[in-house]
């Protein structure tokens, strides 16, 4: 388990068992799922999403983070910060964000992106790239102003991808 991590407006903290139903009410929208390289979710697929989140949280060393953005005004579920290191080794890292459409656009999908990589490179992580559909201008606008780079689009992948990185030391 992490120690939840607070911004300005939300509290990111571990999924526990009792989210599911929090995460399904918007992950089964169309406006969650539509830019998302998978079909839309069922409850018993989030239920097993959360399931194995749950699972990887004791591992050690933790090399998955799948964690529930909440407000701070209403304690409520309004997306998910992710974190997924890719290679220990060499330090590398992906990171993801989704918040449900009833709060979109109001800036807590950036939040959620600035902590993920506050605390990527707090593990001491050297590079942590999002990757996006090519037509997603929200993730697109949402990766600049987290300041990565653009390293490149990915053809022929499960939808046209496009990739956005950045070093620890603020080189992107």
């Amino acid at each position: 388990m992490i120690d939840p991590i607070e911004t300005e407006r939300l509290r990111i903290r571990d999924v526990v068992a009792s989210d599911v139903d929090a995460f399904f009410a918007y992950m089964r929208r169309d406006d969650y799922w539509r830019n998302l390289p998978f079909d839309p979710p069922t409850r018993d697929s989030v239920q097993s999403h959360i399931d194995r989140s749950l699972q990887e949280q004791s591992e050690n060393p933790r090399k998955s983070y799948f964690l529930a953005a909440t407000s701070k005004e209403t304690g409520k579920i309004i997306g998910e910060a992710v974190l997924g290191i890719t290679n220990l080794r060499d330090g590398q890292a992906a990171m993801g964000w989704a918040v449900d459409g009833q709060h979109c656009g109001l800036g807590f999908a950036t939040e959620i992106g600035r902590a993920m990589l506050d605390l990527g490179f707090g593990l001491g992580l050297h590079r942590i790239y999002a990757q996006c559909r090519a037509g997603n201008a929200a993730s697109l606008r949402i990766m600049a102003k987290l300041a990565m780079t653009e390293e490149g689009t990915l053809r022929e992948n499960t939808r046209r991808a496009v990739n956005g990185g950045l070093l620890r030391n603020g080189q992107s």
